[in-house]
């Protein structure tokens, strides 16, 4: 990664009006006697207004000491915040991921789960922790897609609440209320919204006014609220003043407790206080990999995400992949990434924990890798052997459309002043759209059922928060929506052909789909057949031809789609922190 210059301010010059001067200086010995009231107004700390509200390319951000990187601005500027304040970065991070469950509205929520990887810079070490929603103990009955999901059936035990609360007391350096302190400023003080929001919210009134706890939120009057309006969420803001005070607790156990299994139980659900009060957020040893002098970093298994990555990391190792050029430029490493992606594939774990474990090492053995790699070349040879004259689709619907429903996770990736580097995402695992449209004390209860998993113990789901090592030192922090394919590309286009780029090139580097789970996770249906692939349409035209040439059936989709990565590092050399989010949504990267 080049550096960028660094903007540095010119020194302001001395005033020449003195008559000026006295004013001013008057002006501010006035503004000055009511500094303990404006200091407690919490408006100074978190803006209503920020710089971007919808997805478009951003400059790369960079900073001397810290980095955050966000879903939305509000929720980066939190973060920064507790930079200032002096926290690391798993004060950062977890603040930020509270404000984006807020204001992401109608997308995500602090109800549902996750997965957070860290880097601890002094003692060298990395971890995991898994806060994953879990299944129901007494539901052991098949779940049924188009009978259960907008009942309390798909509602699982959420860990979003005892994840963040473990791993800041075991990692974090600030008290649980100042970290929860901006998300209750914008849950009881409101923001504006945003076009994205907005959209959603009117496309799916349907879905959020389908019960009362619904309506009180989005429609008190029988309206949705307009584009721009201030949304506040008092029922929401009382409930993180609740945890604030008293800990996940009041989430877990207690009248909060007892209000939600019997809200979930009353439209059909089987959850206990027992499954509730039982959750704990699991500490685990990382899955790696290096790839020449890098080492990638991730959770393991109950998360199935960073094994994929991993996998498909090692496989791409035996590919001369530089010398062929990017895949934007060059068939041949196009369709090797096509082809990787198509044998990482999520419906290989059961949820066993024995069993996964043992997948795991094989999975992740470079031995395995060769054995995958040996196969795809095959393949890849015979389809330039025979000649195809597949004709290009109209643009598509079916894999966008399908990614852009399950779209609602969001992650946070952070590095501080010590180089202390982490990524955590969480999610209801799929929209408020698709859940059973169940609010509680403001908090909209996930849809996690959905997803493969026992009764009783974790889901398996895709999502990737990945550390990458540099010659053993930090060099970046990745995570995204949408599964396991977005920090899949952010990783090979900076290991592979990331020389020579920042983070925000490497962002924008074009992206495709294909009609496999590898990106929505174990056990969703994506139609399409297995040679279909949809690119963003800045793919070269020379390389769409040679692809339906080989035998693809490829659609055009539109230039940046699919988004929600994070990127957060460090230059090795410099020291400087980047940051770059993804174009495709509405986030920000912002340093201290």
């Amino acid at each position: 990664m080049v550096p960028n210059k660094l903007r540095v301010s010119r020194k302001s010059k001395p005033m020449k009006n003195p008559l000026r001067s006295r004013c001013i200086w008057g002006l501010l010995l006035a503004v000055g006697s009511f500094s303990p009231c404006i200091r407690s107004a919490p408006q100074a700390k978190y803006p209503m207004e920020p710089v971007f509200v919808e997805a478009g390319l951003r400059e790369l951000a960079s900073s001397r000491q810290s980095m955050v990187s966000s879903a939305h601005p509000f929720a980066t500027n939190a973060g920064v915040e507790m930079l200032r304040r002096g926290g690391n970065a798993i004060d950062a991070a977890i603040a930020a991921v509270l404000v984006t469950a807020v204001v992401d509205t109608g997308m995500t929520s602090l109800a549902g789960g996750g997965v957070l990887t860290f880097y601890d810079a002094k003692s060298k070490r990395a971890t995991a922790v898994n806060f994953e929603a879990q299944g129901v103990r007494d539901d052991v009955r098949p779940y049924n897609r188009r009978t259960d999901t907008t009942t309390g059936r798909s509602i699982r035990v959420p860990g979003t609440f005892a994840g963040l609360h473990f791993v800041l007391r075991k990692y974090g350096s600030l008290p649980w209320k100042d970290v929860l302190e901006p998300a209750i400023f914008y849950a009881e003080n409101g923001f504006p919204i945003h076009g994205r929001a907005y959209m959603s919210m009117r496309t799916n009134a349907r879905t959020l006014s389908l019960r009362p706890s619904g309506r009180r939120i989005f429609a008190p009057d029988g309206f949705l609220p307009p584009i721009g309006a201030i949304f506040k969420q008092p029922e929401l803001a009382e409930t993180l003043k609740k945890i604030a005070e008293q800990g996940p607790d009041y989430f877990y156990k207690g009248s909060f407790a007892e209000e939600m299994v019997k809200a979930i139980r009353d439209i059909g659900g089987e959850m206990t206080l027992e499954d509730l009060a039982s959750y704990r957020a699991i500490e685990l040893e990382p899955v790696r990999t290096t790839y020449k002098n890098y080492e990638i970093i991730g959770a393991p298994p109950p998360n199935i995400g960073a094994v994929g990555v991993i996998e498909g990391m090692n496989i791409l190792e035996n590919v001369d992949l530089e010398g062929m050029g990017h895949y934007s430029k060059s068939a041949d490493a196009l369709q090797w990434f096509i082809e990787t992606m198509r044998v990482v594939d999520a419906h290989k774990f059961s949820g066993v924990p024995e069993l996964d474990r043992a997948l795991t090492q094989a999975l992740i053995s470079k031995e395995y890798a060769r054995s995958e790699y040996e196969i795809i070349r095959q393949k890849i040879e015979r389809s330039k052997r025979e000649t195809s004259n597949r004709a290009q689709l109209d643009p598509p619907e079916a894999a966008w459309d399908e990614y852009e429903k399950h779209n609602n996770t969001n992650n946070v990736s952070v590095i501080d002043k010590d180089g202390n580097i982490c990524s955590v995402t969480n999610t209801i695992y799929g929209s408020v759209y698709a859940t059973s449209g169940l609010f509680v004390g403001g908090l909209v209860l996930n849809s996690g059922r959905g997803h493969p998993g026992l009764p009783g113990r974790r889901m398996l789901n895709p999502k990737a928060p990945m550390i990458v090592l540099k010659d053993g030192k930090p060099y970046f922090a990745a995570g995204s929506s949408g599964g396991i394919t977005n920090p899949f590309f952010l990783i090979a286009n900076a290991l592979v052909w990331g020389k020579g780029k920042t983070f925000k090139e490497i962002q924008e580097a074009p992206r495709f789909r294909i009609a496999t789970s590898f990106y929505t996770g174990a056990g969703m249906e994506v139609a399409g057949n297995e040679n279909e692939v949809s690119v963003e349409d800045r793919i070269d035209e020379s390389v769409i031809k040679e692809l339906s040439r080989r035998g693809y059936r490829v659609d055009l989709g539109p230039a940046y789609s699919g988004g929600g990565a994070q990127m957060v590092g460090m230059d090795p050399d410099s020291g400087i922190r980047y940051g770059a989010s993804d174009p495709r949504s509405v986030g920000q990267a912002a340093g201290q």
